[in-house]
């Protein structure tokens, strides 16, 4: 009988230690008078191994109240192998609080949740198969890029994608933004541009390419001001693309412009974009070296079909430049909107009609130096995607709260 008791015992005590993987309570606050529908939860490594111990070879996860798993996944950042970020998004009230429960899993029992977002570039020479790094390619210029590009990548470069909106970059020496109006939530763009298909140039049930970018700097392409003239980024020197990471709720991946060539300076550029569900942007991370020089960056919006430009003080901290016009290809309305901080913003300007270099783009001129990160999101709104796009006051009024949830995100305090 007493081995029998010690047996029922021992076994207890094991359920007990299994079920006493490491916990967290977190109070998460909205601090803004303003609901918030999938707001940003991003808790790092460093943060959350100050409130406990993170136990090898699992990942967190973030759970409510009653257990129930909140969309999330756990980042490598810097490319080591181990997860450096844990990000979330959950919906809120106006100056809410609740509680949340930070978990960990082994990798093998992390939860799936349907995609949001998403990244493709396909090579167009071997059956459009996915590629995480690419080379830029050399001596492609608005000159004779046609039918060059798009012989070596689906949809000339790299495509980013969420449940509203899709953007792609031309990875030649053009380096154009372009911009997909969507019609879906769903992930349409491993599909879109293969030889075969519909022109992505026309209506199709998913949207359509909605913007002529020409020689512009198009939907929030790079260039730096030196000595009062523009400097397009990647129209010299080499440049790569490589996948940072993928996931349902947000993606990354940075394109490197080494040997780049302003005057005498000879430059390195880092451009890093992400992509988050639920917004109508693409976030930019802009950084140069290799010169102690200082230039200003300047991200654009192509102006070839509006002649007005709105510039407008957000809150604090954020400002933004935006057009509505008549401005999609199908001849629709599409707004463009560049957010940028306020402390950075040295001047807005507009760019030649015509000739050689960047022509046709309204811009944002914002303060650098060598080696520190610049911000900066684009906007897209097309009419197609929600008609209240219509409507400047709704266009300002959005981007006034999404200058609000930048500079305000939700607060966090551990409740153990």
């Amino acid at each position: 009988m007493r081995k029998n008791i010690m047996f029922y015992l021992l076994i207890g005590l094991l359920g007990s230690s299994c079920n006493t993987a490491p916990e967290l309570s977190l109070r998460v606050s909205n601090p803004l008078d303003l609901n918030r529908s999938d707001a940003i939860i991003l808790l790092t490594r460093d943060e959350i191994s100050q409130w406990m111990d993170i136990p090898e070879n699992q990942l967190p996860v973030l759970t409510d109240q009653q257990g129930a798993i909140i969309p999330c996944q756990a980042d490598d950042v810097n490319g080591d192998g181990r997860w450096d970020e844990l990000f979330a998004l959950s919906s809120t009230e106006a100056k809410a609080s609740g509680n949340m429960v930070l978990k960990f899993v082994l990798p093998a029992d992390y939860p799936e949740f349907p995609p949001r977002t998403n990244l493709h570039l396909g090579d167009a020479k071997n059956s459009y198969k996915e590629l995480k790094q690419a080379q830029r390619l050399k001596g492609v210029s608005y000159h004779n890029y046609d039918g060059v590009t798009s012989a070596a990548y689906q949809m000339e470069g790299v495509a980013w994608e969420n449940d509203l909106v899709g953007f792609r970059n031309y990875m030649d020496q053009r380096n154009g933004m372009d911009i997909f109006g969507k019609t879906t939530s769903g992930m349409v763009l491993d599909r879109v541009g293969i030889a075969g298909e519909p022109s992505y140039h026309e209506p199709a049930e998913w949207g359509m390419d909605v913007l002529k970018v020409g020689t512009s700097l198009g939907a929030g392409g790079i260039a730096y001001l030196f000595n009062d003239s523009l400097y397009r980024v990647g129209d010299l020197g080499s440049g790569t693309y490589e996948l940072i990471f993928e996931g349902p709720l947000r993606s990354r991946f940075e394109l490197n412009f080494s040997d780049w060539k302003v005057e005498e300076q000879v430059l390195k550029v880092s451009h890093q974009i992400e992509i988050t569900a639920g917004r109508r942007y693409y976030q930019s991370l802009v950084t140069y070296s290799g010169s102690e020089v200082r230039l200003a960056l300047v991200p654009g919006i192509v102006n070839m079909k509006s002649d007005s430009l709105h510039v407008l003080k957000l809150n604090e901290d954020f400002s933004a430049l935006y057009t509505l016009d008549h401005q999609a290809e199908d001849g629709s309305l599409l707004a463009m909107a560049l957010m940028v901080p306020s402390s950075r913003l040295l001047m807005t300007g507009e760019s030649k009609e015509e000739g050689e270099g960047i022509t046709q783009t309204y811009y944002a001129v914002l303060e650098s130096s060598p080696g520190e990160p610049v911000p900066y999101r684009f906007y897209s709104f097309w009419e197609h995607e929600d008609p209240k796009w219509r409507s400047a006051e709704e266009i300002e009024n959005y981007l006034k709260d999404e200058a609000d949830k930048w500079t305000h995100p939700l607060d966090f305090s551990n409740q153990q």
